[in-house]
């Protein structure tokens, strides 16, 4: 799942261009998300393609569970998608494969993907985006949550997760 660096988690790894976030295995464990030590890690002597392959079930798994609420203005244009859930997993579920084609007829090809929290994730299209104007929501979203993630910028799209900036505050 997509992880706060602040957390200082002792496994991870990077995301092209991100300061302030990193993707951290986790194990679920009922209600409980268990971030492994290094040394229990190493236990597990998973290959790197193993690893990618149960996280892809598992952000699929959390994928499937939710359903985009989109926001349009008053023309009826998409300006952007929410993802929501009760259960921290949007964090995970945005990893998932086939994210990219929850909104492909609705957002495009790709998308600019900013988590807050564990729990909500906003999606906007590229294309005529005016994303940064949605500043005051995506920190609000930020601030209101005991486990926020980021509000670093990252674009979504067939070659992969980069960072493309940061939400800032005027």
């Amino acid at each position: 799942m997509l992880e706060p660096t602040f957390m200082h988690r002792e496994v991870t790894w990077p995301i092209p261009g991100a300061e302030r976030t990193v993707i951290a295995p986790v194990v679920v464990d009922g209600d409980e998300y268990l971030f492994p030590s290094r040394k229990i890690w190493e236990q597990f002597q998973l290959s790197d393609a193993e690893i990618q392959r149960r996280g892809a079930v598992a952000a699929a798994a959390d994928l499937a569970t939710l359903h985009p609420r989109y926001e349009r203005d008053r023309k009826q244009v998409i300006q952007y998608a929410e993802l929501i859930s009760e259960r921290p997993i949007v964090a995970s579920a945005v990893l998932a494969p086939k994210f990219l084609d929850l909104f492909r007829d609705t957002l495009g090809d790709e998308v600019y993907l900013v988590v807050p929290s564990r729990f909500q994730a906003f999606v906007f299209p590229v294309l005529a985006s005016n994303y940064q104007d949605y500043y005051p929501m995506v920190f609000e979203a930020y601030r209101a949550t005991a486990w926020p993630v980021s509000f670093e910028v990252f674009e979504l799209s067939a070659a992969g997760m980069k960072t493309v900036g940061m939400y800032r505050e005027p």
